[in-house]
């Protein structure tokens, strides 16, 4: 009588629910993650492996670096890597990034287009003739080919000048502002991007007025005062009017020629007084920006940053004119900013000051500027959208928040929300929620279906051991993505998800490490593609989610799936084979290992196995359109051998590598085998 084998059984479950780092492993979810680095929860689906970072300062991206692989109708011969070969009968040219054999090489940077059947040259000599593109590339050839030509850009690509850290970063339009300490540590800067790296942005002069009158001269004008004479870039109108001849404020102007301005009447372009000499603008070092965008003008187009840094003034710039705010402080040195419902804000310690409505240069109670005592120092704003009255502002300290109600100083309303949760400095965003990090750990904050309400989310206890004692020191959103990255004072940081669930939204948290410090961060839509770009210790602004490494550095990725006993903790199964869905961007290769009963060492681990996935796709050109190489879909299964026996089950999927595209894992379907109780 033969001994009847018990069946084979399958179980599916998707890849979900993030890091928990606290509770109990028999009582996770399958798909949870009790280990994990350089892993995001995606907000559609699965864990997608951390895109890449790389150097920015406005020349061609190496993230959109493209090649080219030759044939040779023969052979190539006398060419080596960074040759600049040119085509005969094209006059196109083209670096060399790599030969790969005798009849085919690889170039980029290539202008112009390549003729099927040219002789190609270097430096004059003829090196062979073209038969076409290569086509036999596939997806492990394109990460290689991608990755030399990213390179061949990323070398091109420069810190910004000075010393220390990044400052702060600014967007308007498509231009990026970097602000960093001078060589000397004397100054702070500000460079804009530009087709040639980065470029100093001059700072203009100011020159106090009293007195005007008339008509205010507009932007442009020369004013003067006997022989000297300035060109003027703007006006900063802090009190009176032009109308009652009591303006008073500041001009703005290029250098002077003739001398220096002295007090005294203006004698041609505007009816006013010199209050003495002018000055040039310039910046502290050591500070922090905390910047916003905003437009006060109502006219399309006329957005300009508003920042402060805790050691200057606060300021405007407009891509051009950078125009330092006197709020009249004794110490006028605001450290957070932000604008709201037409009024630009500042906070001074425990003091919340607002300038008047639609004048950035106002502050003066007269026009409606104000301040609210906070009774605690302020580490930030977030401005919180609504169904009613365009919003409120929250105001954070490190253990208290307020919400400030109102359109102005007529009904400004600042109400307490919570004694109990706080925001770091550089903690706070919004994404459908506000998510703040206090001396506690994470909050989240949302409007109740009722505006003028809020809700106080519980703090995640799931990754409590991991958020102790941590200072953050930037955060950013990836709209896109839906995501929030938070970056700590140590170098590693936490990505934030928002993931629907039956119940609601759930946060999933996972944590990841760029390998360098993250010192400040700026978000913004460019030319209808939102763009996330920070900038570390070393001078370098970078651009986040691009390319395939870090800046040409390796990606190490992995993932710890929390133990699954398949409803059954105490029956031991053999677990055969682990089916894993994937969805790639580019080839990848990723190693999984099985373990089991809950890591017993008496067991030990299934030897690890390796995964590749070659990607979507075609190598594909306009110019030979029929020759191309096809392999398997973007979404795909690979199916890993298991051969262990236990109670449960663990798989650990690790990721190294700097020329791959993210890749997400989406759900693993589980074939095992029934076995007897564990005695």
């Amino acid at each position: 009588m033969s001994m009847q084998m018990p069946p084979t059984k399958t179980q599916y479950f998707p890849l979900a629910g993030g890091l928990d780092a606290e509770s109990a492993q028999l009582t996770l979810k399958p798909g949870t993650v009790v280990g994990a680095m350089n892993y995001e929860s995606s907000a559609l689906e699965g864990y997608e492996r951390i895109g890449g970072f790389e150097r920015f300062d406005g020349r061609p991206r190496p993230s959109d670096a493209d090649y080219k692989c030759f044939q040779a109708v023969d052979v190539f011969t006398g060419v080596a890597v960074g040759n600049t070969v040119t085509g005969v009968t094209s006059a196109a040219t083209g670096r060399v990034i790599q030969v790969r054999s005798a009849s085919q090489i690889v170039v980029t940077r290539v202008v112009g287009t390549f003729a099927s059947g040219e002789t190609l040259n270097v430096a004059g000599t003829p090196i062979g003739v073209i038969y076409g593109d290569a086509s036999d590339i596939d997806g492990f050839d394109d990460n290689e080919f991608a990755t030399l030509a990213a390179a061949s850009y990323r070398a091109d690509i420069g810190a910004v000048p000075g010393s220390g850290p990044i400052r702060g970063i600014g967007i308007l339009g498509t231009v990026v502002y970097a602000w960093r300490d001078n060589a000397g540590v004397t100054a702070c800067e500000m460079y804009k991007s530009s087709a040639a790296g980065w470029v100093l942005v001059p700072f203009y002069r100011e020159l106090e007025f009293t007195a005007g009158s008339g008509t205010a001269p507009a932007e442009g004008a020369t004013i003067t005062k006997g022989a000297v004479s300035a060109v003027l870039k703007r006006i900063s109108l802090e009190s009176g009017t032009w109308a009652a001849g009591t303006a008073a404020g500041r001009f703005i102007i290029a250098a002077p020629s003739g001398g220096s301005f002295t007090a005294g009447a203006f004698t041609a372009g505007v009816t006013a007084t010199a209050s003495g000499s002018e000055t040039l603008i310039t910046m502290l070092p050591g500070g922090r920006m905390e910047l916003s965008v905003y437009n006060f003008t109502g006219r399309a187009g006329a957005q300009r940053i508003y920042g402060a840094d805790g050691v200057n003034r606060g300021f405007e710039f407009d891509g051009d004119v950078l125009v330092p705010i006197k709020t009249g402080m004794a110490v006028d040195k605001p450290v957070h900013c932000v604008a709201h419902k037409n009024h630009l804000f500042f906070s001074f310690d425990g003091s919340v000051q607002n300038s008047s409505i639609a004048e950035p240069f106002r502050w003066s109670a007269v026009t409606g500027a104000g301040e609210i005592a906070a009774g605690d120092v302020v580490t930030g704003f977030k401005v919180l959208p609504s169904d009613a009255d365009g919003g409120a502002l929250m105001v954070f300290s490190a253990t208290r928040t307020w919400v400030l109600y109102g359109s102005s100083t007529a009904d400004w309303k600042l109400s307490a929300f919570s004694d109990d949760v706080g925001a770091q400095r550089w903690s706070v965003q919004s994404l459908g929620r506000i998510i703040a990090f206090d001396t506690l750990g994470l909050a989240t904050l949302e409007a109740s279906q009722s505006f003028g309400n809020f809700s106080r989310l519980p703090l995640s206890a799931r990754i409590q051991r991991l958020l102790r004692n941590r200072l953050a020191i930037a955060s950013v959103v990836n709209r896109a993505d839906q995501r929030m990255r938070l970056f700590f004072a140590t170098g590693d940081s936490l990505s934030i998800t928002p993931i629907a669930t039956r119940d609601g939204v759930a946060l999933s948290f996972m944590p990841i490490n760029y390998g360098k410090t993250v010192w400040c961060t700026c978000e913004a839509v460019m030319d209808g593609d939102n763009r996330n770009f920070f900038g570390s210790d070393d001078g370098y602004v970078y651009e986040s989610d691009r390319g395939r490494s870090f800046d040409g550095g390796e990606i190490f990725a992995y993932l710890k799936l929390a133990f699954n006993h398949i409803k059954s903790p105490m029956e031991k199964k053999r677990f055969r084979r682990a089916d894993l869905e994937s969805k790639s961007e580019s080839a990848f290769r990723v190693l999984v290992q099985g373990e089991y009963s809950l890591g017993n060492p008496e067991i030990g681990l299934t030897d690890a196995a390796e995964v590749l996935r070659s990607a979507n796709g075609a190598y594909y050109d306009v110019s030979s359109y029929d020759e191309s190489f096809y392999d398997i879909p973007r979404n795909a299964i690979s199916k890993v051998r298991l051969d262990g026996v236990g109670t449960d089950l663990s798989l650990s999927v690790i990721s190294q590598a700097s020329n791959e595209l993210p890749h997400t894992l989406q759900s693993v379907s589980v074939v095992y085998t029934p076995r007897r109780l564990d005695r």
